[in-house]
């Protein structure tokens, strides 16, 4: 009976004695150091990728920084000099007037009247016949004449406005040149370039508007060359047309009596 006692005792205060002693396993302790001494490895092997990585994109911004320097950026570039003047001057069409233009506002009377600030002689509009009658002249026969000198003060007009503006180009590609030669950035030397070239190339254009201008009066002289010829051939014809109409009715009103001639006979 002591025995059962003493067995129901121990088994009653087991609980408490499991309380108040901790029970530990060396295996387990062992191995839960070895997974946290893992844990902090990665931890670190971690921390040092992570530190790699700052230093290479902190290498690479340096790069990105010292390539900014070096070539500069473009969006930054929103004011370059002598732009603004090349999109003003590519702008402009010029005073030239087409040789239709022309043709079409020449005037005869003017044409009369023209002298070339006294280096010619006008015609007037009106001459005297030897009977003193005077007559007025035919307004439309100057017209031609009208417009070769419509496309001569047209030249001159043409010539006077590409001077000014030429003169102000190669301003604009003196400041322009005198940029590019202080560029600190590729950037702003491309840009610069660009506009230099631009510049030349309108400079360029400017200058053929003054053979454009040329060529016109030497068109219109040659039509009123080919007209005239032109006017003489047409003479030339109604010539030959009246000649022909004048024989043939001279020989219809005076013909020639074919017969033989009467003898009167002798007394």
């Amino acid at each position: 009976m002591k025995l059962i006692h003493t067995l129901i005792a121990l088994v009653a205060t087991a609980p408490l004695l499991s309380a108040q002693y901790v029970v530990t396993d060396p295996v387990s302790d062992v191995l839960a150091e070895e997974m946290h001494l893992e844990d902090i490895a990665k931890w670190v092997q971690s921390l040092e990728n992570q530190v790699q990585q700052i230093n290479t994109l902190t290498q690479q911004l340096q790069q990105v920084q010292a390539y900014v320097k070096a070539f500069g950026d473009p969006e930054k570039l929103l004011s370059i000099v002598g732009a603004d003047q090349l999109i003003s001057s590519l702008q402009q069409s010029g005073v030239g007037q087409t040789i239709g233009e022309i043709q079409k506002v020449a005037n005869g009377v003017q044409a009369l009247s023209y002298n070339a600030q006294g280096l010619y002689q006008s015609l007037g509009s009106t001459f005297q016949t030897p009977t003193g009658a005077q007559v007025p002249r035919a307004e439309e026969l100057y017209r031609k004449f009208g417009a070769i000198q419509q496309g001569s003060q047209n030249f001159q007009s043409v010539t006077d406005d590409v001077h000014t503006r030429r003169e102000s180009l190669r301003q604009n590609i003196a400041t322009t040149t005198q940029q590019l030669q202080s560029a600190t950035t590729d950037a702003e030397t491309q840009k610069l370039t660009g506009v230099l070239v631009g510049q030349s190339a309108e400079l360029a254009a400017v200058d053929r508007e003054i053979d454009q201008a040329a060529a016109q009066v030497a068109t219109q002289d040659i039509e009123n060359r080919a007209d005239r010829e032109r006017q003489e051939q047409g003479r030339r014809e109604e010539r030959q047309a009246q000649m022909e109409e004048g024989f043939r009715r001279y020989s219809e009103t005076f013909q020639i009596d074919a017969s033989a001639p009467a003898v009167p006979a002798r007394r």
